[in-house]
């Protein structure tokens, strides 16, 4: 089904500012809850967040929480420079009608199937003024068990020539007791001026490479 031109304009406007603002919502309520059940540390080194370029984020992923975890570390000014975000999220989540209502309000787009996804959808939204955000990784992952990246993160990065592209590496340590604070750590970068971005394995070696630099 076809829809008029404005009234996919006016569509796109709600969707805009919907996503924005619960995306930042949600990220506040997970800061507060991180700051009660868990010790964060973080590491933010980015600067002119306000660039015309489109924005590309690449990150790993451990958590079903690592996204709002790791825009919890970003100043107010940062998330909302940041916003609105649309994340890369497998289909089976997100066409799950039990989820299905939060992904969407919180940025999600399904990975495959029918009408804008996977790849397509992250260059779309990038070039529509959204942050792209990319675990190529495509599913969570411990250190220890890396797998190959895919390669949608460099396809997407291909056809964005001049998008700017920021890593981020999060690490959950373990809970070992019922009331214990255990450590989320979580760094942001931009990407180095020299890595390959045709290179999906080269890209996660590069957001790898940031574990163990955060300060508390």
């Amino acid at each position: 089904m076809s829809y008029p031109e404005h009234v996919m304009e006016r569509h796109s406007k709600f969707d805009w500012f919907y996503i924005r603002w619960c995306s930042i919502l949600t990220v506040r309520l997970v800061k507060a809850w991180l700051r009660i059940a868990r010790t964060p540390t973080y590491s933010v080194r980015l600067n002119n967040l306000q660039s015309t370029h489109p924005i590309v984020i690449a990150a790993n992923h451990q958590s079903l929480m690592d996204a709002p975890t790791m825009y919890a570390s970003l100043s107010f000014m940062n998330l909302y420079r940041l916003s609105p975000t649309k994340f890369m999220s497998w289909h089976k989540y997100y066409n799950n009608p039990k989820f299905k209502f939060w992904m969407y309000s919180t940025g999600c787009y399904p990975s495959h199937g029918p009408g804008l996804t996977g790849t397509e959808a992250a260059v779309e939204y990038a070039k529509r003024g959204y942050v792209s955000f990319i675990f190529p990784e495509g599913k969570r992952t411990k250190p220890a068990d890396r797998q190959p990246a895919y390669s949608g993160i460099s396809k997407t990065l291909a056809q964005l020539p001049d998008a700017r592209l920021i890593l981020v590496h999060i690490d959950w340590e373990p809970r070992t007791k019922l009331l214990s604070r255990p450590e989320v750590s979580v760094t942001f970068a931009d990407a180095p001026d020299e890595l390959d971005r045709s290179n999906p394995d080269a890209i996660m070696d590069a957001i790898y490479a940031l574990q163990g630099t955060v300060s508390a």
